[in-house]
């Protein structure tokens, strides 16, 4: 088996399919642009052996009795799906109207925020985090600002076609290249009361600040930042998806605020990790609900001989 690549947080597709997506979006419309990245979606699925092991480990755990048949049926479905859901970016920023959403629950966020101490919105690589920032900067009113916590080591010329494709991003960016300076910054906004996106399932940093937890029947490490953040600012969590619902429409969907104490130092660990626990589990209830929205093109059950995550996915 070849070695596993590491995640550099760079788009796959380069400056060139990037230009030529968002072409097909702007002027091809919908439904045009979702048959063009058919094309990449199966070479990819094809030639890209890492994710392909990858994706296959994901469904033999999710469906353990299924035959392998069945289970590699499902591969090309699954990269297209993760390509549709790269191009709606593109779609709706090209073509207004194209891609719509439903709001279920995003009365909890404004519950969160009434005390002013910001909140955490923990979500997944399950989706797209990216539409669910955008929609809630740009049509959700009277919400302060948003902030996303990612790696933001994306390739100069693929970023400036991004922004000349798809406009200034409507939310900051907290790049967590720096561990240190990312975590000042997290608590710089959320003192302001900022919104903090993160993601709950997979991180950029060492495994020291990774927990390995039951996750569809086998274990995955989960990253403690957020959980660790919300118990020092006192901000609520708020868990919250934005998952396709139908061939135009993305559903975003939030749970009641979590608020987190993880008590005297004696009890901190132990209530560290039965809060990640609660996680695990209504990740995992998500997954079940929506297979073909899991975006970790790496195995995410297994880690390298050094300690820290094997990351190989295309950025979601």
């Amino acid at each position: 088996m070849s070695p596993a690549r590491a995640w550099s947080g760079r788009s796959r597709g380069g400056k060139l399919g990037t230009a030529l997506v968002a072409l097909v979006a702007r002027w091809g419309g919908r439904d045009l642009c979702y048959l063009f990245v058919l094309f990449p979606a199966l070479w990819f699925a094809w030639r890209d052996a890492p994710s392909r092991r990858a994706i296959l480990a994901y469904w033999r755990a999710l469906q353990p009795r299924r035959p392998r048949c069945w289970i590699a049926s499902r591969i090309p479905w699954h990269f297209w799906t993760f390509a549709r859901g790269l191009a709606d970016r593109f779609l709706d920023a090209l073509s207004p109207g194209c891609i719509h959403y439903r709001n279920v629950g995003m009365e909890q966020l404004s519950r969160a925020l009434a005390d002013g101490r910001g909140a955490i919105l923990l979500s997944a690589h399950l989706g797209s985090f990216a539409l669910a920032a955008r929609w809630l900067s740009q049509q959700v009113w009277n919400l302060p600002r948003l902030q996303v916590v990612m790696l933001d080591a994306e390739d100069p010329q693929v970023r400036s076609q991004l922004q000349r494709s798809m406009g200034d991003q409507a939310f900051g960016i907290i790049d967590l290249a720096d561990p240190t300076a990312a975590g000042l910054a997290i608590a710089a906004a959320l003192g302001r009361g900022e919104i903090c996106c993160m993601l709950g399932d997979r991180s950029a940093g060492a495994a020291a600040g990774m927990r390995r937890l039951p996750f569809l029947g086998r274990s995955m490490a989960f990253p403690t930042g957020p959980f660790i953040a919300a118990a020092a600012s006192g901000a609520p969590i708020v868990v919250t998806f934005c998952i396709r619902s139908s061939w135009a429409t993305w559903t975003c969907a939030a749970d009641a605020p979590w608020r987190i104490d993880l008590g005297p130092r004696r009890q901190r660990q132990a209530r560290l990790e039965a809060v990640m626990l609660r996680w695990s589990r209504r990740l995992e209830l998500e997954v079940r609900r929506h297979p073909y929205a899991w975006n970790n093109y790496y195995d995410v059950f297994t880690s390298p001989e050094d300690g820290t995550l094997s990351r190989q996915s295309p950025q979601a």
